[in-house]
């Protein structure tokens, strides 16, 4: 692929990431318990770091950030499908849920696209 059309991946990666983030904020505002918002203060600094990553061009860490959101896929659909351990309850599919499924797989998709595309260039 030409270098052109990665730079776009990336800035594309970068806007996807701070969108995520900006999604998962808004659950803050929401009464949860203090566990589950630790768990989304966290997830939200990585997703920034995410695209922090993609603007320096440290290619030895679009790995870790394709597994990142690989595994935030399989954990918001586990926490749908089967029983969320912290609240006891399946949890319902809300419009951040989805809006948030379908971000993880756009991220999935640009982020194996990047990683795959660069990782035997230096």
């Amino acid at each position: 692929m030409e270098n052109r059309a990665i730079d776009v991946l990336k800035w594309l990666a970068i806007l996807g990431s701070a969108m995520w983030a900006g999604i998962h904020m808004t659950l803050l505002a929401i009464k949860l318990p203090y566990i589950v918002k630790v768990f989304f203060g966290f997830v939200i600094a990585i997703a920034i770091v995410s695209a922090m990553i993609y603007v320096s061009g440290k290619k030895s860490f679009y790995l870790p950030v394709l597994i990142f959101y690989i595994l935030d896929t399989a954990l918001l659909l586990e926490s749908r499908i089967t029983i969320a351990p912290v609240f006891g309850v399946r949890l319902p599919w809300t419009a951040s849920a989805i809006d948030s499924i379908i971000l993880d797989i756009v991220m999935i998709i640009l982020s194996g696209i990047i990683y795959f595309s660069t990782k035997n260039q230096k």
